[in-house]
């Protein structure tokens, strides 16, 4: 994943040429279609620059955490918000992520530098595009940002990256956000843990205390009832549009409820941007 100085700042500016058109874009065809102004939105630590595309990574190097699971949600939460997000799934050769989003979802081997450019230089087409990060590839994939520049342009204001570090109930899991967090300057870091069982991830013991407060937010996604999981995984379909269309009455009842949940810890992180 390395590259020289001369490649990488030439990356940079044609990624910043790019971005520069489509923004120029964007503003025409609001005008024309005489959008309302967007809303200012700001994180606890960190400010979001309006009208930027913006990267969400779902992503741990530890496996088993239900990181698809929460890009999942991720991609109900932004449609619920009126924004059609891009989806990358990494899992090679056939993604999950595209089984349940298959109209937004393209497999990608992020491993490569073709898949990289597919999906990197193309980020100014979508205000959001959302990467579901194969178990392993998160810590290469952070560093490849900084590599190119993209964590730099972050800092320079010319783009918006959250990610969201999804972590299971372990010592060794816990031990990636540190180094994760060393990456990401600048840019968003949210924890998120996700009850895909009856964990207690460490409460109430100094193990977990310092790592959970490193990151820009903390999420705490709450456990679906493993039934509803089923029901959802056997119509192979998004949880909003179970929630929607499902053909149990009480598991519909179930996945919505759960997703409202979820939807209002991505509110109070503030997740979304217009």
């Amino acid at each position: 994943m390395g590259v020289s100085e001369s490649i990488r700042q030439q990356r940079r500016e044609l990624l910043e040429m790019s971005m520069q058109q489509a923004r120029n874009f964007s503003a025409v065809k609001r005008e024309i279609q005489q959008d309302p102004p967007p809303i200012q939105i700001q994180t606890p630590k960190e400010e979001l620059k309006m009208g930027l595309p913006h990267l969400v990574i779902v992503g741990a190097d530890k496996g088993g955490v239900g990181k698809t699971v929460v890009a999942r949600t991720v991609l109900d939460y932004f449609k619920a918000q009126g924004v059609e997000a891009r989806a990358i799934d990494t899992q090679m050769p056939e993604g999950n992520l595209k089984r349940f989003h298959p109209d937004v979802t393209e497999v990608i081997d992020l491993s490569s530098s073709d898949g990289q450019i597919k999906v990197f230089d193309a980020l100014p087409s979508s205000p959001v595009t959302v990467i579901d990060i194969q178990a392993g590839l998160l810590t290469p994939t952070l560093t490849l940002l900084g590599e190119i520049g993209l964590l730099a342009m972050v800092e320079d204001g010319k783009m918006n990256v959250t990610v969201m570090h999804v972590v299971g109930s372990t010592v060794q899991s816990l031990s990636e956000i540190e180094g994760a967090a060393k990456i990401l300057t600048g840019s968003r870091h949210f924890i998120v843990k996700n009850h895909t069982n009856d964990a207690a991830f460490f409460a109430g013991l100094n193990v977990s205390t310092d790592a959970l407060k490193i990151g820009t937010a903390l999420i705490d996604i709450p456990k679906l009832d493993e039934r509803a999981t089923e029901y959802v995984e056997a119509a192979a379909t998004s949880f909003a549009n179970y929630a929607k269309t499902g053909d149990s009455f009480t598991m519909r009842g179930k996945v919505g409820f759960w997703e409202k949940g979820v939807f209002a810890q991505y509110d109070a992180a503030k997740l979304h941007i217009v």
